[in-house]
C-alpha cells in the first residue's frame, strides 16, 4: 500500500522521499522544538482545499490506536489529501519541551502548520483526533483562522437530562444493578469505599456555555465539523441526537455532521469499525474539502 520512511532528524525540515507505492508517499520530519510527524501526500496532484493534522489520542504515539491514524492517513491521501500525523511534546518520539507553559499545544499545532504549507503549498487545515486528540483540537481550532475544519472523535460533549434518564431507566428496571447501586452509595456514606475519580476528569473540556459559543464562533467562520461518539464514552454520551441537546441550535447547523456509533468501542479495536471509521472520514472531508 505504501512505504513508511526512515525518520530523519538532521534539520528541522529533514525528510526522505520514497517511490510512491498505490499513490501514496509519506516523508518523516521534525520540526519546532524538536517534534516529530509523519507526512502522508498523495504521490499526484494534491487535490484537497485542507489538510489534515492528527493529534495524539492520549498517551498512543501518532500512529493512533491500532493503527488507526496511518490507515486514515493513507486513505485520505488516496483520496487527494495531506494528512499530517505528529508527536506533541513527550509523546512517542518528540521530546519533552523546553517551552512548557499554557501555549505549548497551540504552538506545536502552529508549527506542524507551518511545516504543512512550507512542504506543499496547502493553508488551510482540519484538527482532529481521537479523545485528547479530540479536546485538543476544538481548544486549538478558535486561535488559527487555518482551521477550517475540525474531526472531532469522542470529543466534547456533556451529559443532559435526557442523558440522564436515558441512563437510569434501565438500570432502575434491573433489580440486580439497583441493589448493587445501593451497595455502592452505603459504602460511600459509611466511608468504607476508597475515593474514585470521575473519569471525565481526565477530559479538557471547556465549560458547556463556551463550548457552544466556539461551536458558534467556528460556524459563524465557515469551519465544518464532524462529531462523532461512540459507545465506549456512555458515561457522558448516549443518543444520536444528544449533540443538539448539549448544543442546541447550533447543532442543526449544515456545517455540524454529528454520529454515535454505540457498537463501537473508545478506540475502535474492532477492524470493521476502523474501516468504516476510515471510510466516513474520506467521504466526510471529500464533501467538504476536495476541489
Amino acid at each position: 500500500m505504501t512505504v513508511m520512511t526512515a525518520l530523519m532528524e538532521q534539520t528541522a525540515d529533514a525528510a526522505v522521499d520514497v517511490e510512491p507505492v498505490g499513490g501514496v508517499v509519506e516523508t518523516a520530519h521534525t520540526f519546532g522544538d524538536g517534534l516529530v510527524g509523519v507526512l502522508t501526500r498523495p504521490a499526484g496532484a494534491i487535490r484537497g482545499k485542507s489538510a489534515l493534522i492528527l493529534l495524539n489520542a492520549g498517551l498512543v504515539q501518532r500512529v493512533g490506536p491500532f493503527r488507526m491514524y496511518v490507515q486514515m492517513a493513507r486513505a485520505l491521501a488516496e483520496a487527494g489529501f495531506v494528512v499530517f500525523r505528529f508527536d506533541q511534546s513527550g509523546l512517542g518520539d518528540s521530546p519533552v519541551s523546553s517551552r512548557a507553559g499554557e501555549g505549548r499545544k497551540l504552538g506545536e499545532a502552529v508549527a506542524a502548520m507551518d511545516l504543512v504549507t512550507a512542504l506543499t503549498g496547502v493553508r488551510s487545515f482540519v484538527l482532529g483526533g481521537l479523545c485528547s486528540g479530540a479536546d485538543d483540537a476544538f481548544n486549538i481550532a478558535p486561535h488559527d483562522l487555518r482551521v477550517n475544519g475540525l474531526l472531532l472523535l469522542d470529543g466534547v460533549a456533556y451529559p443532559t437530562f435526557l442523558y440522564k434518564l436515558r441512563h437510569v431507566m434501565p438500570r432502575l428496571l434491573n433489580p440486580a444493578k439497583v441493589m448493587r447501586g445501593i451497595g455502592r452509595l452505603l459504602r460511600r456514606t459509611s466511608g468504607a469505599a476508597a475515593a474514585t475519580i470521575d473519569p471525565n476528569s481526565f477530559r479538557d473540556f471547556p465549560s458547556r456555555p463556551e463550548a457552544i459559543e466556539r461551536l458558534k464562533a467556528l460556524e459563524t467562520r465557515g469551519a465544518d465539523m464532524l462529531l462523532l461518539y461512540t459507545g465506549g464514552v456512555d458515561r457522558y454520551y448516549n443518543h444520536r441526537r444528544q449533540a443538539r441537546e448539549c448544543f442546541g441550535d447550533v447543532a442543526r447547523s449544515p456545517r455540524i455532521r454529528t454520529e454515535y456509533w454505540a457498537d463501537c468501542d473508545h478506540t475502535f479495536y474492532v477492524g470493521a469499525h476502523r474501516r468504516r471509521l476510515v471510510d466516513t472520514t474520506v467521504g466526510w472531508m471529500t464533501s467538504r474539502f476536495r476541489d
